[in-house]
């Protein structure tokens, strides 16, 4: 792989990438008093500022296209740090245009809009429900949900309810095509959107304490794997099948596993998984046809990723990673 290294991004957290004018940006956002600035893939200097730290508008846990409406982002605000991330929010960034807010969702850790039947519907999930000092994990947070109006361009703003609570370090999330992925202490969880005559449903998948999450049918069976962080900001990274067999341990020693996705990568399904303790590796999963068994090829070193993220640019496909620990916006083409 090749490493593009675009932009020095203090605490850069979270990733994604849009279209515009017929030319990919990339979406870089910091943690903390941070900003969200958006690069386009073939000249770092051409580049669109939609907030500056200056703004106040940063603690940007989650950066999520809109993949009918191109150029659209879903962001969310205000999670500063684990105890002051009581006043954060969901906005719509609209290209050309203004930044409209969704929601106020206080402890907003995690989310995504996920469109189904010509409806959108948002799924999102606190982190805690407040904190005394960074240790006290007292209060459990929650999964929210709502239907957004599917006109993007109108008010957009509307007032999530409650579909489930008692989630305590509630962390990870995953879009799995009409559904999310949520994990938290008392396991994952499978929140599915409304449709037809059915209503919103989650159901837990797995019950030990799972930090992140990630989903694909990686070794070809036509039944999806899982790829499991634990317990909260953990040392293990392992896979398992739907029937709850572990077929994979990471044997190297890492901590503070954070970054996860699962996506094809050059038509291959794979995982990629980051840590930002001890030699911080990015590493990626692919299945071994041969030796019936997931192999591991290190990216990189020492980039202690938060975020990662595979787009699909016609041809060609692109990584992309949050290195906080060394404050950098960085992608991978193969």
């Amino acid at each position: 792989m090749r490493k593009y290294s675009v932009d020095h991004v203090s605490k850069c957290y979270s990733v994604n990438a849009v279209s515009l004018d017929g030319k990919l940006y990339l979406a870089y956002a910091g943690e903390g008093e941070g900003s969200l600035t958006l690069y386009n893939r073939d000249d770092f200097s051409d580049r669109i500022q939609v907030f500056t730290p200056e703004d106040h508008l940063g603690g940007v846990m989650s950066v999520n296209d809109v993949s009918d409406r191109p150029g659209y982002l879903f962001i969310s605000t205000g999670f500063f740090t684990m105890i002051d991330s009581g006043s954060s929010s969901i906005w719509l960034v609209r290209p050309g245009k203004d930044m409209a807010k969704v929601c106020d969702i206080p402890y907003l850790h995690r989310f995504d809009v996920i469109t189904v039947d010509g409806h959108r519907y948002l799924i999102a999930c606190s982190l805690h429900n407040g904190k005394k000092d960074k240790d006290d994990w007292s209060t459990a947070g929650s999964i929210y949900v709502a239907e957004l109006p599917y006109d993007l361009d109108g008010d957009i703003a509307v007032q999530p309810e409650v579909l489930m609570s008692g989630l305590h370090q509630n962390h990870g999330f995953f879009r799995d095509g009409k559904s999310a992925l949520v994990s938290c202490r008392e396991g994952v969880y499978r929140v599915t959107c409304p449709s037809g005559s059915d209503g919103w449903k989650a159901e837990q998948l797995f019950s030990f304490p799972a930090s992140d999450v990630c989903a694909i049918d990686i070794d070809g069976d036509g039944r999806k794997e899982y790829g499991i962080i634990s317990p909260f900001h953990g040392n293990s990274f392992s896979v398992h099948r739907e029937d709850g067999t572990r077929i994979y341990e990471h044997a190297k020693p890492l901590d503070f596993y954070h970054a996860i996705t699962a996506d094809t990568w050059n038509g291959v399904p794979v995982m990629v998984i980051g840590a930002r303790k001890m030699d911080m590796d990015l590493y990626m999963l692919a299945w071994d046809r041969e030796a019936g068994r997931l192999k591991p090829e290190v990216i990189e070193t020492g980039s202690g990723s938060s975020n990662v993220r595979i787009i699909h640019n016609g041809q060609e496909d692109l990584m992309m990673t949050a290195n906080r620990q060394v404050d950098e916006a960085a992608f991978f083409v193969s």
